[in-house]
């Protein structure tokens, strides 16, 4: 993925990040950390990678039948055994996609899916900073 031919052969392949963001579900701690480091890079890598994103996670949960972004969700959401490395790591993907979108539409767009997830990102985000 470092690698310019390798990261456009991800950009024109979203199965892969499909993939990835099903990784996001793993019950393994390293899994999940891995998948969000690398869809981190992904998304971090050209702004136009961030719509991308947002396509693969909408295929994966509809195919599921899962609410939109079921899989970030669920770890923010995670009350017992808190691993703040994981919540930080899915925050900053969450904050880099949203920062990434072309428009201001699009950002509310993804916002209001987030919200539907029943799940505040802006107390949970000032929990991992304090």
């Amino acid at each position: 993925m470092l690698y310019v031919d390798g990261m456009n052969g991800i950009i024109n392949h979203n199965e892969t990040i499909q993939w990835l963001y099903t990784l996001i579900g793993s019950k393994f701690r390293l899994v999940v950390k891995t998948a969000l480091k690398l869809l981190l890079v992904f998304v971090e890598y050209t702004e136009s990678n961030a719509p991308l994103l947002i396509q693969a996670v909408s295929t994966v949960d509809e195919k599921s039948g899962a609410k939109p972004w079921s899989n970030i969700m669920e770890i923010l959401e995670e009350k017992d055994g808190i691993d703040t490395e994981l919540l930080v790591y899915a925050m900053t993907l969450v904050n880099k996609t949203l920062l990434g979108l072309p428009d201001q539409d699009s950002f509310y767009d993804v916002v209001d899916c987030l919200e539907e997830g029943e799940c505040n990102l802006g107390e949970i985000w000032l929990s991992i900073l304090f």
